[in-house]
């Protein structure tokens, strides 16, 4: 477990040779007096330098928690920017199919527009064609009226001219 942790190992090192956990000689081979509190520094150097192999393993899990949560910020923020690109892109998509399809019912609209237009002046035309077949007609039998007067006229001119009025004859053979 030494090999995993290199400050805890650097510790255990330290207390092996001898040497304070600060890495300088013990404390106990500078003076004479301080021999005694060398021997009482000693007493505490494992907790001491537990509690420093754990204050080092926390940075490093401190650092460790950090990098990955920059890095989480990074792809929380890296996503961020695609859903937007790709909300913008849907969205370009969307007003360029409304914008067709306005485009295609606008042509299907003038296009029905145009057609009721030619069937109004194709109706127009037929109306104007019947209205003078109608008049001809009428014309027709204006002409074929006053021709049947003439010819009752004619007719009624012929019957009195030829037309034998029985009394004269019968006086006439007898005289």
């Amino acid at each position: 477990t030494n090999a995993a942790h290199p400050i805890r190992s650097a510790c255990v090192r330290a207390q092996v040779r001898g040497w304070a956990p600060d890495g300088g000689p013990p404390k106990g081979d500078r003076t004479g007096q301080a021999s005694a509190m060398a021997s009482a520094t000693r007493l505490f150097n494992d907790a001491h330098c537990f509690l420093q192999n754990i204050s080092s393993e926390l940075e490093v899990f401190k650092q460790e928690i950090m990098q990955d949560h920059e890095h989480r910020k990074a792809e929380i923020s890296e996503a961020r920017r695609k859903l937007e690109q790709e909300k913008f892109e849907r969205r370009e998509q969307l007003n360029k199919l409304r914008y067709e399809f306005e485009d295609f019912v606008n042509r299907k609209v003038d296009r029905v527009l145009e057609e009721i237009e030619e069937l109004k002046i194709s109706e127009k035309r037929d109306d104007n064609s019947q209205q003078q077949q109608i008049e001809h007609v009428v014309h027709d039998m204006d002409l074929l009226r006053e021709d049947l007067f003439s010819i009752q006229a004619a007719w009624g001119k012929l019957a009195s001219n030829c037309m034998v009025m029985p009394n004269e004859e019968d006086e006439q053979p007898g005289a």
